[in-house]
């Protein structure tokens, strides 16, 4: 079952994956803790400004065993941040923090532990 979440998603890894260059639009003005939407995500990677997602997920994957339940790209301290939320194959949760211009992971965190 699709969440809301899981779908918008699956809709920014689609509008992120194949980009028409003639498509690129203005970066909006975001809130620090605003998320982006799947127009402006597109616009950083073909701007260069942060790596697409397919690359930040060959990451992840090479360092984490899990099920994805859900990604976000927002700002985390002033700079664009993949965040993953994972079901380790023990079944535990934790969330997974990647900068979205570098791929370098910046913080690793169970959410049981909250």
């Amino acid at each position: 079952m699709f969440t809301r979440a899981l779908l918008l998603n699956c809709l920014l890894f689609h509008a992120i994956a194949a980009p028409a260059q003639s498509q690129v639009a203005a970066m909006p003005p975001l809130e620090p803790e605003d998320g982006l939407d799947a127009g402006s995500a597109r616009a950083a990677v073909l701007e260069g400004r942060i790596l697409p997602l397919d690359q930040i997920l060959d990451i992840l994957r090479a360092g984490f065993e899990g099920e994805i339940i859900e990604i976000q790209l927002e700002y985390e301290d002033d700079e664009l941040a993949y965040e993953f939320d994972l079901v380790s194959p023990e079944g535990r949760v934790f969330e997974v923090e990647i900068d979205a211009r570098t791929g370098a992971i910046i913080e690793v965190e169970d959410e049981e532990d909250d």
